[in-house]
């Protein structure tokens, strides 16, 4: 009997064992990890004193070029300069993926609250011709401390721009065709570009350039209309920006210009302001 549970039992605990072991070094492993980027952060940061890293195990960036219609993502440390915004993977060895010109940095914003656990922000970068979208989902305390460093970096007018009301509206891209009225109300049609709707832009593109960015708050007269030369064809939006008229025809027009409307507006608007702030009220900012 004895000798049953002798043959038994031996084998459970060198299991057991064995799942310490793997854990033990599982852990050792991640410890070693964690030491080679601390020690090439450090290298970096004797290279470049200025430069401030979120580092985040959970740090994950998502990058969409609008334009081109590409997607890439994976794990990150995000380093911030006076003049750059900088990725770098998570191996030890820290490689740069990409980086930005703070130049070409058009928009960011919260989508969400703070909430614990991991929060989201978006950063809309125009880089040579595309127009990209860099999302970044990190834990609460790190997007608090990003946030803050953006703040020291950025213009007045995209700290602004982040205080503002949510939601923050992004439409598209949708395919559209510029259009032309004659002097007798027919309206013609230009080959199709796209248009992109985002807080502070309405961004005009093709599938290899951004074509134009409009600042909505230029934008003004904005209306949605039917065509009375071709009924059943696609209507129209039609605004005023930048002393020119423009006219598009697309799909759900009427949509498409009370988004437009609603974005124009809030370019005009005063962020929010609260006369007490309290704790979580400041760290939503």
């Amino acid at each position: 009997m004895t000798d049953v549970s002798t043959q038994v039992f031996l084998p459970i605990s060198l299991i057991f064992v064995g799942f310490i072991l793997l854990f033990v070094w599982a852990v050792l492993a991640q410890i070693r990890h964690q030491q080679a980027i601390q020690k090439r952060l450090d290298e970096i940061r004797t290279e470049n004193p200025t430069i401030k890293f979120i580092n985040d195990w959970q740090l994950r960036y998502t990058l969409q070029t609008i334009n081109r219609n590409s997607r890439r993502a994976g794990k990150a440390i995000i380093g911030v300069t006076p003049n750059a915004l900088i990725v770098y993977d998570r191996s030890r060895a820290v490689v740069e993926q990409f980086r930005y010109s703070l130049e070409g940095l058009c928009w960011f914003g919260r989508p969400q609250k703070y909430k614990d656990g991991l929060n989201e922000i978006w950063l809309h970068l125009e880089n040579v011709g595309d127009w990209d979208l860099l999302a970044f989902r990190m834990n609460r305390g790190q997007m608090q401390v990003f946030v803050r460093e953006l703040k020291q970096v950025t213009s007045l007018e995209l700290v602004t721009a982040y205080r503002r009301r949510r939601p923050y509206i992004h439409v598209g891209p949708v395919s559209a065709n510029p259009a032309i009225q004659d002097i007798y109300g027919a309206w013609s049609l230009a080959e199709a570009i796209r248009l992109y709707l985002m807080p502070r832009y309405l961004v005009i593109l093709d599938d290899a350039h951004v074509l134009r960015k409009i600042p909505l708050e230029h934008v003004q007269q904005i209306g949605a209309l039917r065509r009375l030369d071709a009924p059943g064809a696609q209507g129209l939006v039609r605004f005023r920006a930048e002393e020119e008229a423009f006219s598009f025809a697309l799909n759900d027009h009427e949509s498409f210009a009370a988004s437009l409307a609603e974005a124009a507006k809030r370019t005009l608007e005063a962020p929010i302001e609260r006369k007490q702030k309290g704790k979580d009220e400041e760290e939503d900012e």
